[in-house]
């Protein structure tokens, strides 16, 4: 039972206000920090708690939403509840205001995106008239994603032509604000419905469990009264997410159209007399007819506080259940259910969001340095840098990591193929020739193979490598040379026989060093830096602006030249400068650099050249 004084009026729907004395200071700071989470954008990334409102199509969503809100929702055939809508209300002191946002998570072709946006759709608003047509708009919008959003606001709606879709899951955001407001947070989504598309019966679906599969989410299940209870399928929805019941409060509605006698089949829910733990309220809205002749907020609560008042078995409920009867009573005890899950969700936002800052501050900390203002300073420290790195490299490092030690492989293979391709020169009257070159393994020298030969020679037997070279074969060039000469050509061709097989080692050598200097030096980090500047660009513009100004006032040498004599003369030509200085000071041109003045004597014929100079040399002197 409620703790409320016996003089508050239990059957007033009014919302409650900061005159309420169980409008708590506590309550008050729930709501303004939801309040921060949502100004900063953070919402998306963290489970707020939050009010979904599901329901079967035609259960009295709308006119729910519209007793909590004090606004009226588009009734129009196709847009009416096509996409989600939440309803921020704050309460403040502060005249009523309302601003309308779309918040785009999906992309025209319904792919999620990965940069939600949240884009504010017209003005704010401070009569409640134009709320309506604003929010049409914006279901207009939404349900056409290829349209820029603007358009929506400035021509008439049966200019834009049919929309594009039949539901998004894309969100009008509704911040509304007033003395009269209570502190609340819902959503209102698309009601559930069977026999229809199925694309469009899944997106529906998918968009409810979306929300309220989250422990976060108080589920608000509304239910028709003039429909029998198993015939609604929300109900099923809620207790698959919520089987106990802990976070959902049932809504009756339209108790009018209860037939005759059948009023006892809805009062067990308002008693708590079902097996769940469920809390059910009833409201009572208007009905087609008074939403058509132009009922105001005031008018409904006033209705409906006389139905509940006046009408059996409602009327005659013990004061207990009554305070579960009406839109008041509804929104006091959703406020007070919100601010108990903020409250016990803080913790766990505090950690959340501790680690998306954390996260932030890595991301930032991946992305690249401003632009230097000092461009000279900054590529010196970098070939500093450099030079240090290369030396260290050079020097050696201890471990694999070093340049030698990564080098080296490289250098051995190098070294066996250029081992490999030794000549094979044999004696011919050895019976087993020693090794050749050409089979030896990496690192053994000549001397080791010759001592394994063995020191006594033996004869031909008559099987004989092809590969092997004999004295027989060396004596090929001999001519009409003296006994014991031959000519040059024959040490030349053996000698280039080896030599031409080097190319493919020594040039996979270079290849494989280079590419590693490139790994660990960083070379292609260099070969972008003077890519760029081969695109001409300055970010210090002052110095680029000041230099160039005085190489354009450096043009007229012979100015400059008569200004420094003069400089500490009494002259005619420093009389007539300092009385020029004077003048242009009493015209509104003050510190006028009398080298600017050398500029005024340049050529028009020489003007432009002097400029591309001008230009040059200052880009130079910046870089």
């Amino acid at each position: 039972m409620s703790s409320q004084p016996d003089d508050y009026p239990r059957s007033s729907l009014a919302p409650v206000g900061l005159s309420d004395p169980r409008y708590t200071a506590r309550r008050k700071r729930m709501f303004e920090f939801l309040a921060r989470v949502r100004a900063i954008g953070a919402d998306v990334d963290l489970d707020i708690p939050s009010i979904a409102v599901i329901g079967w199509q035609s259960a009295g969503k709308s006119s729910l939403i519209e007793a909590i809100s004090g606004i009226k929702l588009p009734r129009a055939s196709g847009t009416c509840t096509r996409c989600p809508t939440e309803c921020q209300l704050v309460h403040s002191d502060a005249p009523w205001a309302c601003t309308v946002s779309l918040r785009l998570t999906t992309a025209a072709d319904g792919s999620v995106r990965t940069n939600p946006q949240t884009i504010q759709f017209g003005p704010p608003m401070s009569d409640k008239a134009e709320v309506t047509e604003r929010i049409r708009r914006a279901q207009k919008a939404i349900l056409s994603p290829s349209a820029p959003t603007d358009l929506f606001l400035s021509v008439a709606e049966t200019d834009v032509g049919a929309s594009e879709m039949p539901f998004s899951s894309n969100c009008i955001v509704l911040e509304i604000s007033g003395p009269d407001i209570t502190d609340l947070n819902f959503i209102d989504l698309p009601g559930l419905f069977v026999g229809g598309e199925e694309n469009d019966m899944k997106l529906i679906k998918d968009l409810a469990i979306s929300y309220i599969k989250r422990p976060s989410c108080i589920i608000l299940l509304t239910v028709a009264c003039e429909t029998d209870f198993i015939n609604q399928g929300a109900h099923r929805l809620a207790q698959e997410f919520d089987p106990r019941g802990d976070r959902t409060i049932g809504v009756l509605t339209k108790p009018d159209r209860i037939p005759p006698t059948e009023e006892e089949f809805w009062l067990p829910y308002i008693r708590g007399e079902r097996e769940d733990t469920t809390l059910w309220f009833c409201v009572k809205c208007p009905n087609s007819q008074s939403i058509s002749s132009g009922i105001t907020w005031e008018e409904a609560r006033a209705e409906e506080s006389h139905f509940f008042s006046y009408t059996p078995p409602w009327s005659t409920l013990d004061a207990t259940f009554r305070e579960k009867l009406g839109t008041g009573n509804l929104t006091r005890r959703l406020s007070d259910k919100l601010c108990d899950l903020i409250a016990e969700r803080l913790p766990d936002i505090q950690q959340e969001l501790n680690r998306l800052l954390e996260k932030n501050e890595r991301d930032l900390d991946t992305l690249p340095s401003a632009p230097s203002s000092a461009p000279i300073r900054e590529i010196l420290n970098l070939i500093t840098d450099f030079t240090r790195e290369v030396e260290k490299q050079a020097v050696g490092k201890p471990g694999r990591d070093g340049v030698l030690q990564q080098i080296r492989p490289f250098q051995d293979e190098f070294r066996a193929a250029v081992r490999g391709t030794a000549p094979c020169f044999v004696p011919r009257f050895r019976i087993n020739p020693p090794t050749c070159t050409s089979q030896r393994r990496p690192y053994e020298s000549s001397e080791e193979e010759d001592v394994r030969a063995g020191p006594h020679p033996q004869f031909l037997t008559g099987e004989e490598d092809h590969n092997e070279i004999g004295v027989d074969d060396a004596k090929w060039a001999v001519t009409r040379e003296l006994p014991n000469n031959y000519p040059f050509i024959v040490q030349k061709e053996y000698i280039l026989e080896f030599v031409t097989q080097w190319d493919d080692p020594a040039q996979s050598l270079f290849g494989s060093t280079i590419e590693k200097l490139k790994e660990i030096f960083l070379l292609l980090r260099i070969e972008f830096i003077l890519a760029v500047e081969r695109e001409p660009s300055t970010q210090n513009t002052h110095y680029f602006k000041d230099y160039r100004r005085k190489f354009l006032a450096d043009s007229n040498q012979d100015f400059i030249t008569r200004m420094q004599e003069h400089r500490y003369q009494r002259s005619e030509f420093k009389v007539a400068l300092d009385n020029i200085i004077s003048n242009l000071a009493k015209i509104g041109f003050r510190d006028v650099d009398p080298l600017q003045l050398a500029r005024l004597q340049s050529s028009e014929d020489s003007d432009d050249a002097l400029k591309i100079m001008a230009d040059v040399r200052a880009y130079f002197q910046g870089m």
